[in-house]
């Protein structure tokens, strides 16, 4: 096997597409606020993709957290609707370079939605990225 062949392989094998997704059904609004945790295969990756799409022509705002614990935790990224897409329709759509660490150990991707709008509205929540050694 020649060395480029195996550097390439080895590239492959660290930086490999991380992909999450979770649907909230429904949320009140007027600022209604639900954290989760979801599962992962690594405790760390890049995060390149943000995207947050409301059901109803409503606000969003988006944390990512560092923790499970809101009270320990940072926030690592912080966004809404307005000051992503500008239309409530459209959600929150952000390409970032943002490292992400569980510091729980507990390989979970966490963050916290919240509906500040007056309207009740469900959300998919997509994160794309890689991961990192």
């Amino acid at each position: 096997m020649n060395k480029t062949w195996q550097v390439l392989q080895e590239i492959k094998e660290a930086f490999k597409p991380v992909e999450l997704s979770y649907v909230i059904e429904e949320m009140d609004g007027e600022g209604a606020a639900v954290q989760v945790s979801i599962p992962m295969k690594s405790p760390r990756f890049l995060i390149k993709t943000v995207r947050v799409i409301p059901t109803q022509e409503t606000n969003v705002e988006l944390h990512i957290l560092n923790r499970a614990n809101k009270e320990e935790a940072h926030i690592i990224y912080f966004n809404t609707t307005e000051y992503s897409t500008g239309n409530d329709v459209d959600g929150i759509y952000d390409n970032v370079d943002i490292p992400y660490e569980d510091k729980d150990g507990n390989a979970q991707f966490h963050f916290e939605i919240i509906n500040p709008g007056s309207v009740p509205s469900g959300f998919t929540i997509e994160v794309t990225g890689l991961t990192v050694r």
